[in-house]
């Protein structure tokens, strides 16, 4: 809230304020006098006055029955019901490219956490059973403190038990409401009431509440006093900043001759501003009053009036607008089945009040016990034999009368057919006993009852969505500092997470959920709750194990964390263990389980060991190999040298002949030698020895090609 300053710039003096919201008042008052008063009548007839006064009147002074067989209450139960077992749910997606998936999802279990947390069942509940009987129900949205020590706000969704109490805007005709401008919710409260409520007020200090009632008609009387929370909408002109890197902007925040900042991660190319534009931004304004003084107002956040309208049948004949439930037709039906009960049970039950008819003076004497005869079981009746006359009579006879009994029960029937028949619901949907005899029948009839009040669930999908629009407008500016912040996810289980704050991630990455950056878009996913997925679920898989029954091997824990009972889910942990791994892995988000990411770096790193170990040995023996040739040379050199010397000593021809025979063999060692085992070392050596040192031995031990040196 702004300084006081400035209080009357942004919501106006106190007497317009006043005075706007009495005549908004009066105006729905007038435009929806008729609606209201359909309405009040279908919530009374829902609740059993089910007979005109002036009958019922007139049945009692006659002593006849007047009985209310009601059976309403089942008809709306049935539609209501199907609401709660097949609770819509909000989703939240990212629209922009500044939106974030991990984020929708987080905002997403805020509004769990905030339906969980508020009750929210309850004010959905209470809105839509109000929708299904007289045609409109309500719930709000509020903010609130988290706790009276704290300065953290809350978002909350509250029910209006009275929808009554709620004057929307009558030319509101989105079926959401979502296009209103103004809403009021009244009370009219004690004086005692209002004075231990409001104990500043101006009115709690005049001791004569009538005379301060005058110009405000219905607001104040001498005894109680209508307090209303008044909703409006304002529009303020704001000129708007488009910057070349799509950020828009309000003008008055920036400077053009101001460093914007860089667009691009390089940091080259500088943010300008590419437009402008004035756009008439929606302030929603609130104050609570009564009909002379103002007793608190503020400016509330988000672009929505927080009231949701929740309707059921809705529509326009000829500029006038007709809002009704599954009572308003249905009426007519309940007054037959009422009226033909009390018949039937008038004519059997009641069947000895047909009169008894003898001759005058007969009955002189005993007038009591014939008059009771009819209510009581008299062991005998005495009559005078004689009339007035003196002639003798015969005893007095009843006036014998068949009542029409079938053809009241065949009329009670057919009023209770068109019960059936204006609210869409027959007998297999009410778990009577129906002329379809299959099963598919059965569905099938059940489907179309479903089919023909989808609306009203329909109708309520929409209010929803409306709700969450609301609330995700909200949360940005409610949520708006770091903080812990517990959601909820879709199967019931919750976390807690880091709102506007940098967190490290499982994986080491950093992390901020920031929700005021990027646009969220809301939809409703209708279908049955999360408990009665799972237990279909469960049945599904049981049967689908029963024919196959290998499943056991590889989905035995998702069975079992579909059942609902105790220790289930830890059954179905203990279960995940005896199975595959592969079969378990997430092949999008981790390919391979942490164990055997684990494993396998082990293994690399071993690997790495050896192939290291076995490269040094092929070079320990690379080197080896090179010493040995390079020593066969030097005494192969030697014995040629030796012999030469010997040939220049010696004389004979034979002995010449056999030095040189000697030469020529050494000097084709020599030349097999290096052909063989060149003096160089060669790369990608293996471990298998060559040459003259591998025949000979050497004294060393051969190993195998390409394996590893022994121990």
């Amino acid at each position: 809230m702004q300084e006081d300053s400035n209080e009357d710039e942004m919501h106006g003096s106190d007497e317009e304020i006043l005075a706007s919201a009495k005549k908004r008042f009066r105006d729905v008052d007038e435009a929806e006098a008729e609606i209201r008063k359909n309405a009040i009548e279908d919530m009374k007839f829902r609740a059993g006055d089910q007979w005109p006064d002036d009958v019922k009147t007139q049945r009692n002074l006659d002593g006849r029955p007047c009985l209310t067989i009601n059976r309403l209450p089942q008809f709306i139960r049935q539609i209501t019901n199907d609401q709660r077992q097949n609770r819509p749910s909000i989703k939240v997606y990212p629209v922009d490219d500044k939106a974030d998936l991990d984020t929708s999802k987080v905002l997403q279990g805020m509004i769990k956490h905030i339906e969980y947390n508020s009750n929210a069942d309850m004010a959905y509940d209470t809105a839509f059973e109000a929708a299904v009987t007289s045609g409109r129900g309500f719930f709000r949205i509020i903010t609130d403190y988290v706790n009276p020590w704290s300065f953290d706000q809350e978002i909350l969704i509250r029910l209006i038990e009275n929808p009554l109490c709620v004057y929307f805007d009558p030319f509101s005709v989105e079926p959401d409401g979502s296009d209103a401008n103004f809403a009021l919710i009244v009370e009219d409260m004690s004086k005692s009431e209002f004075k231990d409520m409001y104990p500043d007020a101006e009115l709690t200090g005049a001791a004569d509440w009538s005379s301060m009632g005058a110009g405000s008609e219905g607001w104040i009387t001498s005894d109680t006093c209508r307090v209303a929370e008044y909703f409006w909408k304002d529009y303020k002109t704001e000129k708007l900043a488009l910057l070349s890197n799509g950020d828009v902007v309000p003008a008055k925040s920036i400077d053009e001759s101001m460093d914007l900042g860089f667009h691009d991660e390089a940091k080259t190319k500088p943010v300008t501003i590419k437009d402008y534009r004035e756009s008439q931004i929606p302030v929603i304004k609130w104050a609570k009053l009564t009909g002379n003084e103002i007793l608190d107002q503020k400016e509330m956040p988000g672009f929505w009036i927080p009231i949701v309208p929740v309707y059921g049948d809705r529509f326009n004949i000829d500029g006038k607008r007709i809002i009704e439930g599954i009572v308003r037709h249905a009426k007519d039906p309940q007054r037959m089945y009422n009226y033909w009960s009390s018949n039937e049970t008038e004519v059997i039950a009641l069947a000895p009040r047909t009169p008894f008819i003898g001759a005058a003076g007969q009955f002189e004497g005993f007038e009591d016990q014939w008059r009771d005869a009819n209510r009581r079981n008299f062991p005998f009746l005495q009559y005078n034999p004689m009339n007035v006359e003196g002639q003798p009579s015969p005893p007095p006879q009843r006036n014998v009368y068949e009542p029409p009994v079938a053809a009241i029960t065949q009329a009670k029937a057919l009023s209770a057919d068109d019960l059936k028949a204006t609210t869409g619901i027959y007998d297999s949907a009410l778990g009577a006993q129906a002329v379809e005899s299959s099963g598919i029948a059965i569905q099938r009839r059940n489907a179309q009852s479903q089919i023909s009040n989808f609306h009203f669930i329909d109708n309520f999908t929409r209010a929803l969505r409306h709700a969450g629009r609301i609330i995700v407008d909200l949360i940005p500016t409610i949520y708006d500092a770091p903080r812990a912040q517990r959601i909820i996810k879709d199967d019931g289980t919750s976390d807690i997470v880091a709102l506007n704050k940098i967190f490290q991630t499982p994986g080491g990455q950093q992390k901020m959920h920031n929700l005021a950056i990027g646009e969220y878009d809301v939809v409703v996913e209708t279908g049955p709750s999360f408990a009665t997925r799972r237990a279909e679920a469960a049945a599904s898989i049981e049967k689908t194990v029963k024919a196959f029954p290998q499943l056991m091997s590889v989905a035995s824990d998702i069975l079992i964390k579909n059942m609902d009972w105790p220790g289930a889910d830890e059954l179905a942990e203990r279960l995940k263990k005896t199975i595959d791994p592969k079969l378990l892995a997430d092949d999008k988000a981790n390919p391979v389980p942490p164990q055997a990411q684990a494993q396998m770096a082990q293994m690399n790193a071993m690997i790495q060991q050896l192939t290291q170990s076995l490269n040094m040995a092929n070079q320990v023996i690379e080197n080896k190999k090179l010493e040995l040739a390079s020593k066969e040379r030097i005494e192969l050199a030697k014995l040629q040298m030796g012999a030469e010397e010997t040939l220049l000593k010696v004389g004979n021809d034979h002995a010449q002949f056999s030095l040189e025979q000697q030469i020529a063999l050494i000097d084709k060692k020599m030349a097999l030698l290096q052909a063989q085992q060149p003096l160089s070392p060669q790369p990608n050596s293996n471990l298998q020895m060559t040459g003259p040192m591998a025949a000979s031995g050497a004294g060393q031990n051969p190993q195998p090609t390409g394996g590893m040196p022994p121990g």
